[in-house]
C-alpha cells in the first residue's frame, strides 16, 4: 500500500492560472439535502465552495436552499426535480463533476434520484451518505457498471457500516475467505475491502476509518490501494462526511484525476481536523470547526510546494 503524505498531497494541489474564469475552475453540482437532513447539504456545497470549485450549484430541498441563502449566498440553488432537465447544457465542455447523496434519507424518491444522476451525467460523479443505499440494488449496481465501461468515472465514500451493506450483496464466503487470507498476509481487512468493492462495481473507493483506503476500480492488488494514516477521533462526527464528500466533489470539478482528488480531499479534510483540535481539543471539534480550518490545511500544503 501506499500512504498518502503531506508531500505527495502538496504535488498535487491544483493552482489557478491568471485568465481562470468560475467556469475554467470547475462546475460541482451537488444533489443533496432532503428536508429532514438540510444540514448535511449545507456542509457538502460550503465545503464544495472552499475547495476552489469556481461554480457551485445545488439541487435541493426548499429547506436546504433556505438555509444556503443564508450561509452560502454564492452557490446557485435549484429543485431537485429540475436536475434532469438541465442535462443537456450542465457542462457545455467545461470541467465539472456531480456530488449525490449527502444528507438524503432512504426512499424510493431518493432511489430514482442517484439513478438520474449515474445514468445521465456525462461527468465524474461521487455518490455518499443516504445515496450509497441505491448502490446495494441490482439497479444501482448495473448503473455503476455501465458508467465504468462508459469510462466514466463514479467515486464512492462509504464508512465501515455502509461499506459492509454493499458488500453483502456479493458472494459472502467468497469475501470472507479472501480477507482471511488478506489478512495472513498482513494487509489489512478494510484494504481489501475498499479494493473488493472498487473491482466489483467498477468505482473509486475511499473507504472511511481511523485509517482511510482509497481504491480503484482498475487496480489488480492492495499494493496500488492509497492509506492515510494521519487523521484523528476528532474527525468522528455527523457531517464530517458531508464536508468531505464536497471537497472531493470540488475537486473532480476542477478536473483532477479521480483517485488523486480523492487522495487530496482526503489528505486536506484529515488535516483541517487534526488543526482544529490543535486551536480547541479533540473531544470539543464541530464539524462546523473542520469546515473552518479546510483553507488552513490548503495553506500549510502550499507551503510545501
Amino acid at each position: 500500500m501506499k500512504t498518502i503524505t503531506s508531500k505527495k498531497a502538496a504535488r498535487l494541489l491544483p493552482g489557478l492560472l491568471p485568465d481562470d474564469n468560475k467556469y475554467t475552475r470547475g462546475l460541482c453540482e451537488l444533489v443533496v439535502g432532503d428536508p429532514i437532513y438540510a444540514g448535511a447539504g449545507v456542509l457538502a456545497v460550503m465545503a464544495a465552495t472552499r475547495m476552489g470549485a469556481g461554480y457551485v450549484r445545488a439541487y435541493t430541498s426548499f429547506e436546504t436552499a433556505a438555509a444556503l441563502r443564508v450561509v452560502q449566498p454564492s452557490c446557485v440553488c435549484q429543485p431537485v426535480d429540475t436536475f434532469v432537465e438541465h442535462r443537456h447544457a450542465a457542462c457545455e465542455g467545461r470541467p465539472c463533476a456531480v456530488v449525490v447523496g449527502s444528507g438524503f434519507a432512504v426512499s424510493d424518491a431518493a432511489k430514482a434520484t442517484v439513478l438520474d444522476v449515474l445514468r445521465l451525467t456525462q461527468a465524474p460523479v461521487l455518490v455518499d451518505g443516504g445515496g450509497l443505499a441505491t448502490l446495494a440494488t441490482d439497479e444501482g449496481a448495473s448503473a455503476l457498471r455501465e458508467r465504468f465501461v462508459a469510462g466514466l468515472p463514479t467515486v464512492i465514500t462509504p464508512h465501515r457500516g455502509e461499506a459492509d451493506r454493499i458488500l453483502a450483496t456479493l458472494n459472502t464466503e467468497e469475501v470472507q475467505a479472501s480477507r482471511a487470507r488478506c489478512e495472513k498476509k498482513g494487509i489489512p481487512a478494510a484494504a481489501f475491502d475498499a479494493l473488493l468493492i472498487a473491482r466489483a462495481f467498477g468505482v473509486i473507493c475511499v473507504l472511511k476509518g481511523p485509517d482511510t483506503y482509497i481504491a480503484d476500480g482498475n487496480e489488480e492488488s492492495a499494493d496500488d490501494v492509497l492509506v492515510l494514516t494521519c487523521g484523528t477521533p476528532a474527525l468522528a462526527k455527523a457531517g464530517t462526511g458531508d464536508v468531505l464528500a464536497g471537497s472531493i466533489g470540488s475537486l473532480l470539478a476542477r478536473g483532477m484525476e479521480p483517485k488523486d482528488a480523492c487522495a487530496l480531499g482526503a489528505f486536506v479534510h484529515a488535516r483541517a481536523g487534526v488543526l482544529a483540535a490543535a486551536d480547541s481539543a479533540e473531544l470539543c471539534v464541530t464539524t462546523e470547526d473542520v469546515l473552518a480550518h479546510l483553507p488552513h490545511a490548503i495553506r500549510a500544503l502550499d507551503r510545501k510546494l
